[in-house]
């Protein structure tokens, strides 16, 4: 039983892909006896799945360096109207709430960040 086990691992040993399990294949012919099929099935799926992680991780970063290089330092012609009338971003004059009138349920927005804004209540 353990020739015919021997002679399955070696047909599955030299079925193996040459540019990426040569390594392998050749550290477990090299021992002094032939692990079972299942130990060996176990290490080149070890191996294949290492490839996968480091073949992914240096895409990783051929990609970040593509979008470092290829990103602009400004961004043309995205910026928010300003409003002339009170200055702030988002509106222009002809929509300043200051102008032409809250809208009905507005309730002013507190906190830091949310100074001079606020929202409409609905349905109140």
């Amino acid at each position: 039983m353990r020739l015919y086990e021997e002679d399955k691992a070696h047909q599955f040993l030299m079925g193996l892909n040459d540019n990426e399990f040569s390594s392998v294949r050749s550290q477990l012919l090299a021992q002094d006896s032939l692990p079972p099929l299942d130990k060996i099935f176990n290490v080149v799926i070890q191996e294949e799945n290492h490839r996968k992680v480091m073949v992914q991780r240096d895409s990783n970063v051929e990609t970040k360096a593509v979008f470092a290089v290829s990103v602009p330092r400004t961004v043309p012609n995205l910026q928010r109207p300003t409003c002339k009338h009170c200055s702030k971003t988002g509106h222009e004059k002809h929509n300043c709430f200051k102008i032409i009138g809250y809208p009905a349920g507005w309730v002013p927005r507190g906190g830091a960040h949310g100074r001079g804004r606020g929202r409409a209540i609905r349905g109140g």
